[in-house]
């Protein structure tokens, strides 16, 4: 049993694995590593970035390995699928349990998982569940991940359902949020201004819907006339669709009133939350089945900052996002729907500070990262012992059977 640094015993190493550790958009992941206090994490990567912004007590990186070993690990990881050296680093650094992030990395993780006999429990978050499951590739490696996991995690129901779909077996399946630092982020209650912000976060792919959301946007504009001159639109974001968010943009009507300044770190996209007044979130499912899966993350942010929701009912979106107390909701591909939900609370800024506030206790009441952190080091200490988690008694998981 080891100490922590103050000095109280720890339950045992968690190795958590997940490539690339971090991109600039996963706060998410850091914040379910970060705050463990009784479990000792060691985080496995092929690829570390962003270690700065996202530090880590130890990590293990693949691109640091001797010259020699880079090939063979390569070679290796090309021909299986799976990850050769993992298992021997385990058993030298002790660790008692492994934590895989994303569906094709426990995947990966399987071989270590064979060689140590560790339990090993996969996080699935989204296309890992979707479009991945499309895959008969994938499908059969899930079927060997479904069978020798000891525990899947998803961040809400309809994503426990689509897991079931694919063949997860019930009884190791578990809803457990995801968690931000609400300790650290600054709420402010939104008061009417003559400038409001209307912003937009996330990489450019079909799922999150931009283009839609710049429609919604250019149609509540138009609605409102000349009140709707001073509002401001930022997107903060990047990546294949560009070109599509930049076509929306001109179809919106929205040509010189949208500022984009790409991607951001995770501290900048929090302050421009801070300085919003409006928070849309078009998600919806991809021609390819990509889709959120569970949630984006920033939903529960900007709720943190009391920042109004406007987004749609897609995957566990409706569970980040109380529609009518913490935001407003439309269909998936509902522009007209989206554009009303805008123009009101725009019309009615005197709604904000309502929505903000019941925003930010509902991310405190169910989403804060220290209280998930301390829910998830008991999951750990029912796993390694080898007792079983109980999957059906929270409120969390009384969804997975819904329809």
């Amino acid at each position: 049993m080891s100490q922590d640094s103050v000095g109280s015993p720890r339950a045992g190493v968690v190795a958590h694995c997940a490539t690339p550790f971090l991109t600039e958009t996963g706060a998410w992941i850091h914040q379910q590593i970060a705050p463990l206090r009784r479990w000792r994490p060691i985080v496995y990567t092929q690829e570390a970035a962003n270690q700065a912004q996202f530090p880590v007590e130890v990590l293990e990186d693949a691109g640091q390995w001797s010259w020699p070993r880079r090939v063979a690990n390569r070679v290796l990881r090309r021909w299986s699928g799976e990850y050769s050296f993992y298992g021997r680093l385990m058993r030298r650094d002790g660790v008692d349990l492994i934590h895989a992030h994303f569906g094709y990395q426990g995947c990966r993780c399987l071989r270590a998982q064979r060689q140590t006999g560790l339990p090993l429990i996969t996080t699935f978050y989204g296309a890992d569940a979707t479009s991945f499951a499309r895959q008969p590739e994938w499908r059969r490696r899930y079927d060997e991940l479904f069978a020798r996991g000891a525990l899947f995690l998803v961040e809400g129901s309809a994503m426990g359902r689509q897991l079931l779909k694919i063949g997860c077996p019930a009884e190791r399946l578990l809803v457990h949020h995801l968690g931000v630092a609400t300790a650290r982020i600054d709420f402010a209650p939104r008061q009417p201004t003559l400038t409001p912000q209307i912003l937009m976060c996330g990489s450019f792919r079909e799922k999150k819907g931009f283009d839609d959301g710049l429609l919604a946007i250019g149609q509540a504009l138009q609605a409102l006339g000349t009140r709707a001159q001073a509002v401001r639109i930022v997107l903060i974001g990047e990546g294949p669709e560009r070109p599509r968010v930049e076509a929306a943009i001109e179809a919106a009507g929205l040509v010189g009133r949208v500022t984009m300044p790409g991607m951001l770190p995770y501290s900048e996209v929090i302050r421009i939350l801070g300085e919003s007044h409006l928070l849309l979130q078009p998600s919806r499912i991809a021609q390819d089945g990509d889709s959120e899966g569970g949630a984006p993350v920033i939903l529960l942010d900007a709720q943190a900052t009391g920042l109004p929701i406007v987004a749609t009912n897609h995957a566990d979106i409706p569970e980040y996002v109380v529609h009518g107390e913490t935001g407003l909701l439309a269909q998936e591909r509902d522009i007209g729907g989206l554009a009303q939900h805008i123009e009101s609370l725009l019309r009615e800024p005197e709604r904000w500070a309502g929505l903000g506030q019941a925003g930010r206790q509902h991310v405190e009441a169910h989403y804060d990262a220290i209280q998930q952190c301390h829910k998830l080091e008991k999951i750990y200490d029912d796993v390694a012992a080898g007792r079983a988690v109980q999957v059906s008694s929270s409120a969390e998981n009384s969804g997975l059977e819904s329809n």
